[in-house]
C-alpha cells in the first residue's frame, strides 16, 4: 500500500512539474516539463520564441538561453 501511494505521488509530481521561462518584456511563465521532454532544443528554443511572441505582442526574443543539466 505504501509503495503504490509513492509511487502514485512521483507519477503525478512528474506530471505536473513545470519550469519558469522569463519572457523578453518580463513576465515569467510556467512551461510544462512534458512538452519539454519531447523536444530537442531547437525545437524548444523555436516554441519558446512562440510564447515570447504571444505573451508580449509586437516584441521578439533577442536570445533564448536554455540551461539543462
Amino acid at each position: 500500500m505504501k509503495k503504490t501511494i509513492l509511487l502514485s505521488a512521483l507519477l503525478v509530481a512528474g506530471v505536473v512539474s513545470a519550469f519558469p521561462f522569463r519572457t523578453s518584456c518580463g513576465k515569467v511563465l510556467q512551461v510544462s516539463q512534458t512538452i519539454a521532454d519531447n523536444m530537442t532544443l531547437d525545437q524548444l528554443g523555436n516554441y519558446l520564441g512562440d510564447v515570447n511572441s504571444q505573451a508580449c505582442p509586437g516584441t521578439g526574443p533577442v536570445a533564448i538561453k536554455i540551461y539543462y543539466h
